[in-house]
């Protein structure tokens, strides 16, 4: 099979997974939210209150998508807007006691949910996986940096 077949191939095989893990997660969740709403609540858990312009950058998204499920989750209750004192220009977003709560419950199913896919693989399969996706990972840096 000549390489651009086995790439898409490849590619085709990536979305399929990505579509069967969110199908998984929107069962396993009951859709309380979705994958996107779920990342944007773990990194605000993670670090604390951040910019919405820095929350886009390190989720991958556009500046309007972030407010998008920034207001999906505001009207939730789930996360919490709030302009710079010094700054109103500058929004941040901070979770909620309810965000908070939800975290923890959404956390244990997404460490089910992805446990239940690599516990089935040996040991040097994810090895190679890792490797791999390490390595396509530093490709597509690598070509952002204009190479």
């Amino acid at each position: 099979m000549p390489l651009n077949e086995h790439a898409m191939e490849i590619h085709g095989l990536f979305k399929t997974l990505a579509k069967k893990v969110t199908e998984e997660w929107n069962k396993q969740t009951e859709s309380l939210v979705s994958l996107s709403h779920f990342r944007m609540l773990y990194m605000l858990n993670l670090r604390g209150p951040q910019k919405m312009a820095d929350l886009a950058e390190c989720l991958h998204v556009t500046s309007g998508a972030i407010t998008g499920i920034a207001d999906k989750l505001i009207e939730r209750g789930y996360i919490d807007r709030n302009r710079d004192l010094d700054d109103r220009r500058v929004v941040y977003l901070n979770i909620t006691d309810s965000g908070k709560a939800l975290m923890e419950t959404l956390s244990e199913k997404q460490v089910l949910l992805y446990s239940r896919l690599v516990d089935q693989l040996d040991s040097e399969d994810v090895a190679h996986l890792k490797r791999i996706f390490t390595q396509m990972i530093e490709t597509l840096n690598t070509t952002e940096k204009g190479l």
